[in-house]
């Protein structure tokens, strides 16, 4: 099931205008896109529609990205995932780095690269974890965000 993707990205952010503003601004991109407000109904929408990249707020209401990523990884081992927050704390780059993060994105989230590192990954095909890591350092070095050094 890992390589049959149904969506280009999957949103999970509980700010419900900040998620449907990313919603749209990716999806006149052309790119499929489904949302969910927490971590409970990101992953059922990950099983109905599989998402080439998951793009997680790390503050969720009823788990932490890193736990909602930890879950997805699992199901979908292919999926390229991306942790957004303002703030965090306790989030080492081991963390990232074992649960094959693409990259730790700062709020607030600059739309234009967003869009273009959700285009680069979501039209890029499958890889595996250290590739997609790999290929994320590129774009984070174009202000996207970064991982933790």
């Amino acid at each position: 099931m890992a390589n049959d993707f149904t969506c280009d990205v999957l949103i999970v952010e509980d700010e419900r205008i900040q998620c449907e503003e990313m919603a749209a601004f990716l999806a006149r991109a052309g790119l499929s896109v489904a949302t969910a407000h927490d971590g409970a109904t990101g992953l059922a929408q990950a099983r109905r529609l599989p998402p080439r990249v998951a793009l997680l707020d790390y503050n969720l209401p009823d788990m932490t990205g890193v736990q909602l990523a930890e879950k997805l990884r699992a199901s979908f081992p292919e999926t390229a995932i991306l942790i957004a927050s303002g703030r965090i704390e306790g989030l080492s780059e081991q963390t990232l780095t074992a649960l094959g993060i693409s990259a730790f994105v700062n709020k607030p989230l600059p739309l234009g690269p967003l869009r273009q590192a959700v285009l680069r990954l979501a039209r890029s095909k499958p890889v595996n974890r250290i590739e997609q890591q790999r290929q994320a350092s590129g774009w984070l070095a174009a202000g996207v965000g970064g991982t933790r050094h």
